[in-house]
């Protein structure tokens, strides 16, 4: 925790003056990061009614949060303004009261279109995926699968249109939505099913998916080939140069049981994956080792897929934090040592998804409720005093009015 603790403000200060202006900015950003507290005077408008499976922030405005429901329910949330008091109310919802083209089924995911948010895109277990336009909360666009699909996702960079679809056949199914082709079929994993897949954050051409026999693979959708690298949890990066890198084979696998969750780090070069056997790992995705990093037993409590938020410095990729939903609790660990910071505690629920954004510097989690993390610690104390300064006044002044009154009335009964 040490190395996430901020300089002297009046070393920043100074360090502005001759302008160093970005480095100030960079450092208090990574103060902040190491002190996140629960916002306890910031709620969202009430509308989800069941557990909540799923969200995704637009990365144009880091502006809007879906979030959507077991029951299919979908809903749209205004995360501005970022102050210390407020209520973010609904922009939209989508149910079977508003509209008819809504799921019926489990919410899997939820897509914002990239670098745009004028539409996107939800996937549930009805085996419907819908397109739609956000401006006008219309269908535009839905296909039918024949086996159930578990996850989607699109490529978070500009000008794509492919969207890929993991079924729990082992399939993962390319969509065109240009053109409306949806026949792109990649056999990768073994019948036992995709649980999830992540496109790489500087590639429309590659991606990864975890299966539930605990393969990660690499796909290049441009190749003739299944996938051209496969995890292996036994190929460990190490200083010793007489231990050989391990030629990985059809066996090889990143973790004993399922996988669970895939995020890619910021930097590019690294990707964290948890399992169903409890154990968390980071990989070079250039090679595909594994580096020694030691995160314990990392509970996932019988949740089906998770998603975990990374955050990486800038101005120093050796420094990054990620928020790991472990049942009700958040834990966050140093990406890089392994080392638990901290542990977050708000909700009464197992958390399923946790979302960073980065443009405000904040946390959303998800259980049955959804709730906001920010460094605001000092200015919520500072917020409660003040309250209670403004309470101890008007029960003063209440006092005082009662003693008046009272005064005033034994005055009367002396007249009579």
């Amino acid at each position: 925790m040490e190395k996430y603790r901020a300089p002297n403000r009046v070393n920043l200060l100074r360090a502005r003056e001759y302008g160093l202006e970005q480095s100030f900015i960079h450092i208090e950003q990574t103060r902040r990061l190491a002190d996140f507290t629960l916002c306890k005077y910031r709620n969202l408008t009430s509308y989800h009614h069941s557990s909540i499976s799923t969200m995704d922030l637009d990365q144009s405005e880091y502006r809007y949060l879906l979030s959507g429901g077991s029951n299919g329910h979908i809903c749209c949330h205004d995360m501005f303004p970022s102050s210390l008091v407020a209520t973010h109310p609904i922009v939209f919802q989508i149910d079977r009261n508003t509209n008819r083209d809504h799921h019926t089924h489990n919410i899997c995911s939820l897509i914002w279109y990239s670098n745009d948010n004028g539409m996107f895109i939800t996937l549930g277990l009805d085996k419907k995926l819908k397109i739609w336009d956000t401006n006008r909360v219309k269908l535009v666009d839905d296909y039918e699968f024949n086996n159930f699909a578990y996850a989607a996702q699109m490529p978070s960079v500009a000008d794509t249109s492919i969207i890929a679809v993991a079924h729990e056949n082992g399939d993962l199914r390319l969509i065109d939505i240009r053109t409306g082709s949806d026949s792109h079929i990649i056999h990768s994993h073994t019948k036992k099913g995709v649980c999830l897949i992540k496109w790489f954050n500087n590639s429309p051409y590659l991606l990864a998916s975890g299966g539930v026999d605990g393969r990660v693979l690499f796909t290049d959708i441009r190749s003739s080939r299944n996938h051209y690298m496969s995890l292996d949890r036994d190929n460990i990066l190490t200083d010793n140069d007489q231990v050989k890198p391990r030629a990985t084979t059809v066996s090889s696998v990143a973790h004993h049981r399922g996988v669970k969750s895939l995020e890619f780090l910021p930097d590019n070069t690294h990707l964290l994956t948890v399992g169903a056997d409890d154990l968390m790992y980071l990989w070079n995705i250039n090679n595909g080792q594994r580096l020694l990093v030691n995160y314990g037993l990392v509970p996932t409590n019988n949740m089906r897929m998770l998603t975990t938020a990374c955050a990486q410095m800038k101005h120093d990729l050796s420094k990054g934090l990620v928020y790991v939903p472990c049942g009700k609790f958040i834990r966050v660990y140093d990406i890089f040592s392994g080392q638990r910071l901290s542990t977050l505690s708000g909700h009464l629920m197992p958390v399923s998804a946790c979302i960073y954004n980065r443009s405000l510097v904040e946390l959303y989690s998800c259980s049955d409720d959804i709730l906001v993390w920010a460094s605001v610690k000092k200015e919520q104390e500072e917020y409660e005093v003040s309250l209670k300064n403004s309470e101890r006044r008007q029960d003063t002044a209440r006092s005082l009015g009662q003693v008046l009154n009272r005064d005033e009335w034994s005055d009367d009964e002396e007249e009579t």
